[in-house]
């Protein structure tokens, strides 16, 4: 597995292209292209703007020698028709366009879910919106040549205490639905760790559908997004996921997704604390 970092790390520190040739230095290998973060911060969206920040984007990466593992879409929850929702959603489009433009292999995007019972029709009902949700994207991901990676994700209201794709059997069963080859998942360990979920067996019941992973960590109360081990006992059990990992037969990248970790580091140790960072990822995956 190729040791990853998401380019959100240094979001309003520096512009990505600057940071891609440090986490090379550092020690990384592969990107994660966060489309969403980014995206959110370009002063300027037209077409001609953004293409100039994606050549950037591309030729860094190329003098780097570091190649694209995955990226993150949009931020929505499709069954929310709310005007900030619904423009996420009309982002997604643009953003799978911008992931073929670089060669990124997977783009990551949330499930949804639809607050209620929860008994057989309610989920039926949730995992259909998502099948046909997904299932309009797959002609912008076919001309592309980008795939859909579905991310587990996490309870967090009393309301909808199992939302649909918070445990790996509903993403297996959207996976059923679908059964497309560019429709993949992504495996979220702090997502994982709040739900307490045993993520050995979870990691290695997705199998082959495991496409892209985040890898953070925190002690199960909050999605922290820290580095490995930073929680203790309280956190990730990283053998268990290092071990799921290699059960599932998981090609991709081992992606770090730990922005909060570096949001208090001064400019001057930014890139002691990179290389801090490829140093634990190679130990958990016994390269040391």
């Amino acid at each position: 597995m190729n040791i990853a970092m998401s380019l959100n790390v240094a979001n309003d520190r520096m512009p990505a292209a600057d940071l891609i040739p440090r986490l090379a230095t550092a020690g990384f290998e592969a990107l994660d292209f966060n489309f969403s973060d980014q995206w959110n911060r370009l002063p300027d969206r037209s077409e001609r703007a953004v293409g100039a920040w994606l050549d950037a984007l591309a030729q860094a990466a190329q003098a780097a020698n570091l190649p694209w593992a995955q990226a993150h879409g949009p931020f929505f929850n499709l069954f929310d028709k709310t005007p900030q929702n619904q423009a996420q959603q009309d982002f997604c489009p643009a953003a799978i366009a911008a992931c073929g433009r670089l060669g990124v292999p997977w783009m990551v995007l949330h499930p949804g879910t639809l607050d209620g019972p929860w008994d057989r029709a309610h989920r039926r009902a949730v995992l259909q919106g998502n099948a046909d949700f997904f299932r309009s994207l797959l002609p912008h991901c076919e001309r592309a040549g980008v795939g859909l990676a579905v991310e587990n994700i996490h309870a967090d209201k009393p309301a909808c205490p199992r939302r649909f794709g918070s445990m790996p059997e509903d993403l297996l069963d959207l996976m059923d639905a679908l059964a497309h080859p560019l429709v993949g998942l992504c495996w979220d360990t702090g997502h994982a760790r709040i739900m307490k979920l045993d993520q050995r067996r979870a990691v290695a019941s997705l199998g082959s559908h495991l496409k892209a992973i985040h890898v953070q960590d925190n002690d199960g109360n909050g999605d922290d997004h820290l580095l490995p081990l930073a929680c203790g006992k309280a956190g990730v059990n990283w053998s268990d996921v290092v071990a799921g990992l290699r059960e599932a037969g998981y090609g991709g990248a081992f992606a770090y997704e730990v922005h909060s970790a570096f949001q208090a580091v001064p400019d001057e140790l930014l890139d002691d604390a990179l290389r801090h960072g490829v140093r634990i990822a190679r130990t958990l995956l016994g390269r040391t």
